[in-house]
């Protein structure tokens, strides 16, 4: 039996978010809206509930002992399911501080319930199981790239990662990016003066255009700073 052919007769079943939920499941939850930097969860606190984005984006938040904040990853609609890894690790705490980017809408539920559904319903599991391991294979693959990176070289990796994870839900090819200067930089270890830096040498190079203030890529684009990332990575692992 190969493989692919296995892959491909489970395909309609890689997706999981909140309209992968039966329309029974989906009436159990409490609609709620954040306003942008409202704090959804709390890193420690115990995982009550699931929370599906709508509409909106939220970020999660690493706090360090001296105030400062690190954000490095980011949830929506497309992928958006705060307190999930947490009940299907059957851990106790939420792992960060969820907090919306900008206006958020969300479907809160009661853990237990989404837990209990999860288990008892092979296709949703199988739902659940793929998006968990595609989120760890692709943490996995990012582990210390970054560290090998300059920092022009940073913003595209992160262009590069936005416009994997929001073309899909794009009108069309082009994608803008919506974070400010200070949750890229938050994301990539660099200071918020050496991402504006930096983008304006992109636009000046035409890896990036704009648009009322907004960084816009086209698919030519993204695919031109992800041969460069690649092949970046490549040199890297050949010196190993």
């Amino acid at each position: 039996m190969e493989l692919q052919k296995v892959w491909k007769k489970y395909r309609p079943e890689t997706r999981f978010n909140f309209s992968a939920l039966p329309r029974n499941v989906q009436k159990q939850g409490e609609c709620l809206k954040y306003q942008p930097k409202q704090m959804i969860v709390s890193r420690g606190s115990f995982p009550e509930y699931v929370y599906f984005i709508l509409e909106g984006t939220a970020v999660g938040i690493r706090e360090y002992s001296d105030g400062s904040e690190y954000s490095y990853f980011q949830l929506d609609a497309t992928n958006g399911s705060i307190g999930l890894l947490e009940i299907m690790a059957q851990k106790e705490q939420y792992i960060a501080t969820i907090v919306s980017l900008s206006e958020t809408v969300v479907i809160r539920m009661e853990s237990a319930y989404v837990y209990e559904v999860i288990q008892s319903d092979l296709s949703i599991l199988r739902k659940c199981t793929h998006l968990l391991a595609e989120d760890l294979y692709k943490r996995s693959g990012n582990d210390g790239l970054l560290y090998y990176l300059s920092g022009i070289d940073r913003i595209r990796f992160y262009l590069v990662n936005y416009y994997e994870e929001h073309q899909k839900s794009a009108e069309s090819a082009k994608v803008i990016v919506e974070a400010a200067y200070q949750d890229i930089a938050s994301r990539v270890g660099i200071s918020t003066r050496t991402v504006g830096r930096n983008l304006q040498k992109l636009k000046e190079n035409k890896e990036i255009g704009s648009s009322r203030k907004k960084i816009v890529m086209t698919q030519t684009q993204y695919q031109n700073m992800r041969e460069k990332i690649y092949s970046f990575s490549i040199q890297e692992k050949t010196k190993e």
